[in-house]
């Protein structure tokens, strides 16, 4: 039986961690050489956040708007949460 040479890359020194960030950038590393990052990696990346003129978005400002006005919130995910939990899974 012959053993496959383990590609896992060792772990890194904590300090290198926040050099490695590059100021909130998400950086991905896949078998030694830089990838794209996914999805996710890019919505929660501090670069993503922010808009090219340093303004909130649009559906930012009128989120705001609508808490300022007292706009109630119609989300119906907590109302299906409970029905489904009482009434389904059990």
């Amino acid at each position: 039986m012959t053993q496959a040479k383990s590609t896992k890359t060792p772990p890194t020194d904590p300090k290198d961690a926040t050099k490695d960030a590059g100021g909130g950038k998400t950086k991905v590393e896949q078998g030694g050489e830089a990838a794209p990052r996914l999805p996710h990696e890019r919505d929660q990346s501090s670069d993503s956040q922010q808009t090219p003129d340093g303004q909130p978005t649009k559906v930012g400002r009128q989120a705001h708007e609508d808490v300022e006005r007292g706009v109630v919130d119609t989300d119906r995910g907590p109302v299906t949460d409970r029905v489904y939990n009482d009434k389904v899974k059990r």
